[in-house]
């Protein structure tokens, strides 16, 4: 169990790095997608279509990659009112609870996102025509990826909150 417990915490641990970087550039794209629009709007005088789109793809994965790194961070909000209260075995219950119930979010988020990918797989965006597909991915991507961390958040010995 303890090898079982290790593998899928490094697997969680590689992942969640991963994600941090390609957080950051997605980031970096989103700035600069956005600068490009204010310019071409405000300088130029032309507005352009292309970033608005862009920034759509960027920010729908920024927000769910740093959606499921929270997971993996355990930096989602919670109020511990009531659960500083209890005793550290109920809190900690609560936690293995919590931790499962995000699991089962992802979960749902995985296969509701692949119907939704499934169901919209010959459409593409009005601007640039890509395909929805570039958008549409992130929900089942980032939904294996909260599973993944919550998982190993399950596995990893008790801890206080």
């Amino acid at each position: 169990m303890k090898v079982v417990r290790a593998v899928i915490g490094k697997i969680s641990s590689f992942l969640a790095r991963a994600s941090g970087i390609v957080v950051v550039l997605l980031c970096i794209g989103l700035v600069v997608s956005l600068l490009t629009s204010v310019f071409f709007r405000y300088i130029i005088g032309q507005a352009l279509s292309w970033p608005e789109e862009i920034s759509l793809i960027l920010f729908t994965w920024l927000v769910l990659l740093a959606g499921s790194l929270g997971v993996h961070e355990e930096f989602h909000v919670r109020l511990t009112i009531l659960t500083g209260r209890l005793p550290r075995s109920l809190r900690l219950i609560l936690e293995r609870l919590t931790t499962a119930a995000i699991g089962a979010f992802g979960i749902i988020m995985v296969y509701s996102g692949y119907d939704l990918v499934r169901r919209t797989a010959e459409h593409l965006t009005p601007t640039l025509r890509l395909s929805l597909d570039w958008l549409n991915y992130a929900a089942p991507v980032c939904g294996a990826l909260i599973c993944l961390h919550a998982l190993a958040a399950l596995v990893k010995p008790g801890k206080e909150i």
